[in-house]
């Protein structure tokens, strides 16, 4: 466009194969990942991450919930290797606590890769305070760009970190997988 502003917005769908492909996938990259992991157990929310495999249907991934279950090897693991081995996309995962100073560059990726949202600190640019992550995810909206995102903030903590529109954006743009039980670090 020689104006610079594009109208017409649409959403990249992905499909990483059927539903048997998708779960050899996910699971042979989870091992390759995590050598620290003797067995990987088939969990209710690795079976959504699978279904996700099979169409994105256009939306990343928001993995919240409890500690130790596998959000983070996932986000900054299995997601990269499967988006670089299958689709040779570069997904690059960056910290929460990281954002305030690199969101700008950031913000120039084909998607968003943010593990432990809500730990980041806030952005003080010549005064004025802001969150990186309101940022992050205004952006995501406005060019419909893949989102996908750890948390241990259920939707509520999020809105009264954030605010509404911020959480009602990353619904809109991710697939919610609640993360729920016993952790199984060792």
């Amino acid at each position: 466009m020689a104006h610079g502003f594009n109208p017409v917005r649409s959403v990249e769908r992905f499909s990483f194969g059927d539903r048997a492909a998708c779960e050899r996938l996910f699971y042979q990259a989870f091992r390759f990942v995590d050598r620290t992991c003797r067995e990987v157990r088939p969990l209710p929310e690795y079976e959504q991450i699978i279904d996700w495999m099979t169409d994105t249907g256009g939306k990343g991934l928001i993995l919240t919930g409890d500690c130790g279950r596998g959000k983070t090897t996932i986000l900054t693991g299995v997601l990269p290797l499967l988006f670089m081995h299958c689709k040779g996309r570069v997904l690059a995962p960056i910290h929460a606590d990281k954002l305030p100073g690199e969101l700008v560059p950031y913000l120039k990726r084909w998607a968003y890769c943010v593990d432990e949202v809500g730990v980041e600190s806030k952005v003080n640019n010549y005064g004025e305070r802001y969150e990186g992550f309101q940022v992050l995810i205004n952006e995501a909206e406005r060019l419909l760009k893949p989102v996908f995102v750890s948390t241990n903030l259920d939707s509520e903590m999020m809105t009264r970190r954030y605010d509404k529109r911020t959480t009602d954006r990353v619904i809109r743009l991710c697939r919610a997988v609640r993360f729920a039980g016993e952790s199984l670090r060792e």
